[in-house]
């Protein structure tokens, strides 16, 4: 299991789990004791109780089976968010910090020098700012795919949480029924409904991820497209231009 501290509704959700398991652990043991106590001759208050208790391990195999999806691996939405993070300011505004410091209206060449040389400078140059812009627009959609993701697990456990604490005070009041041969077929029942209820909304829960992590997953894919339409070459400069002393003429 995934150690304590990633994020708080995460580890929230851990351990209404184990609450799960130590209180569905405890229901078998108290029904196993009540039961040692009635004869054989009353198999008719015996059998409905061992088909509830039946069907209430069936449906927590389909529980622990749901569960194991996630179990070991559940993410990390803050270190997710710092990733993000880094790709907006090591590198998104940097490069768009380099991209504005190196445009024609903050150049002086263009100002003070004419020619050939000048000229060169000013094809260039815009062709290497627009390769900047580009990749700064590539950093911050990186980064806006990361913070969805985080997000998108960030609500997937919320909402697993929320079934898991229904889960949780549904063997509770299921574990103080059962105090009586008579009430134990009531009290699975109703548990084993619950649980049923729980699989089905921890399923719905994955799909919602799983639709979130394709979508990602399509995104990721549109900037990898967008970053080999950039090229493998930056805009050199034509130094053949700038080779002459005649290339160079300083304005007057």
């Amino acid at each position: 299991m995934t150690a304590a501290g990633v994020n708080p509704v995460i580890d929230q959700s851990l351990e209404k789990l184990r609450e799960i398991e130590d209180k569905i652990r405890e229901l078998f043991d108290k029904v196993n004791d009540v039961m040692s106590w009635v004869p054989d001759i009353l198999s008719d208050l015996i059998e409905p109780v061992r088909r509830g208790m039946n069907a209430l391990n069936a449906k927590m195999a389909e529980f622990w089976d749901a569960i194991k999806r996630f179990w070991k691996d559940v993410g990390d939405p803050a270190k997710l968010r710092q990733v993000a993070a880094e790709w907006s300011d090591r590198i998104g505004d940097r490069i768009g910090d380099i991209a504005g410091s190196v445009s024609l209206d903050k150049l002086k060449t263009n100002i003070e020098w004419s020619g050939k040389a000048a000229e060169t400078y000013k094809v260039t140059v815009p062709a290497q700012v627009a390769g900047l812009n580009s990749l700064k627009d590539l950093g911050l959609q990186i980064r806006n795919s990361l913070v969805n993701l985080a997000n998108g697990l960030e609500s997937f456990w919320t909402q697993i949480y929320g079934t898991l604490a229904a889960l949780a005070i549904a063997a509770v009041a299921a574990l103080l029924s059962v105090i009586s041969v008579v009430g134990i077929p009531a009290a699975l029942a109703i548990l084993v409904g619950m649980i049923g209820a729980g699989v089905a909304s921890i399923f719905t829960t994955i799909s919602a991820v799983d639709s979130l992590t394709n979508s990602i997953g399509v995104e990721q894919t549109a900037i990898q497209d967008k970053v080999d339409s950039l090229g493998a070459t930056w805009p050199r400069i034509n130094t053949e231009s700038m080779s002459h002393s005649t290339d160079w003429k300083r304005r007057s």
